[in-house]
């Protein structure tokens, strides 16, 4: 038994994708090295290697080369759904578009952003995994400060009207409202909205915003989607309209409600290495 626990710990594991967005980054470099998997973007080799994850939209050259090799395909669905169309399916739609890319790339196994996403995805009958997303390296607590900025961390299309009136209502107040600052650190309370809810986007969407929100210990308006859910901490505030948020920048203004907020979501800061141990010991499972 020992020797066997030891050839899985040796495991050789390639990840693999198109290598061109930002969850290629976060699931594809840092947790790839953090597993300690060989990380190729677009790799071409792949027959020495003992399992292959590929990360989110891989090419169809990519799968079959995989699969020539005859070594277990990992999918990791994150974020793979068409977008911005994509966002606007209903919950058929939605499903129909996973089940005809499961049956093109044909996975072993799939990891799953979200617990909502692994359940849609346990009909394949094969493992799933869900594994939300880890904080961004390297982040620090931020000190709590008078109100002065609200950020949004991502892409500004799915603010959409969100953009325009949450610039006039931070204005009004005399703070700034600033889309992707240079730091997350730069801000006093963050936001995830999204003027599209759709079926893929409620429900298979990341965690990541708010993982790193709850890393630097700066609270955060949430939109009601099940990433967010299902990783709080219990300090967030969910919103779903103007007035909602309203009252939530309201609520948040006093820095000793902040500090209190702080205080409570970095206790569920998703680190890199606690996520890596889980995912290295699945995958080990599938060898």
């Amino acid at each position: 038994r020992s020797a066997v626990r030891e050839s899985r710990a040796l495991m050789n594991i390639l990840v693999s994708g198109s290598g061109a967005s930002g969850s290629w980054g976060i699931r594809g470099e840092q947790l790839g090295r953090a597993i300690g998997a060989t990380v190729i973007p677009k790799a071409r080799d792949v027959a020495a290697f003992d399992l292959a994850v590929l990360v989110k939209r891989p090419s169809e050259e990519l799968v079959a080369r995989v699969h020539k090799a005859g070594i277990p395909l990992v999918w990791d669905v994150v974020d793979s759904w068409p977008q911005p169309q994509g966002n606007d399916w209903c919950e058929a739609e939605a499903l129909g578009w996973l089940k005809a890319k499961f049956n093109e790339i044909r996975p072993t196994a799939i990891v799953a952003a979200t617990r909502a996403m692994a359940d849609d995805c346990a009909e394949f009958g094969v493992p799933v995994l869900c594994l939300p997303h880890h904080a961004r390296p390297g982040l620090k607590l931020v000190p709590i400060r008078p109100m002065k900025v609200v950020g949004y961390e991502g892409g500004e299309p799915h603010l959409g009207t969100w953009a325009k009136w949450l610039h006039g209502e931070c204005k009004r107040r005399g703070w700034r409202f600033v889309i992707n600052p240079a730091s997350i650190t730069e801000c006093d309370v963050l936001v995830a909205l999204r003027e599209k809810t759709g079926y893929a986007p409620t429900n298979w969407k990341s965690n990541v915003k708010l993982a790193n929100a709850q890393a630097a210990g700066i609270p955060i308006i949430c939109a009601p989607e099940a990433g967010y859910i299902e990783t709080a901490s219990g300090a967030e505030w969910f919103c779903e309209t103007r007035d909602q948020v309203r009252s939530a920048l309201d609520a948040l203004e006093p820095m000793t409600t902040r500090a209190a907020i702080s205080s409570h979501m970095v206790t569920a800061d998703p680190r890199l290495s606690e996520v890596a141990k889980t995912y290295r010991a699945w995958l080990n499972t599938l060898i």
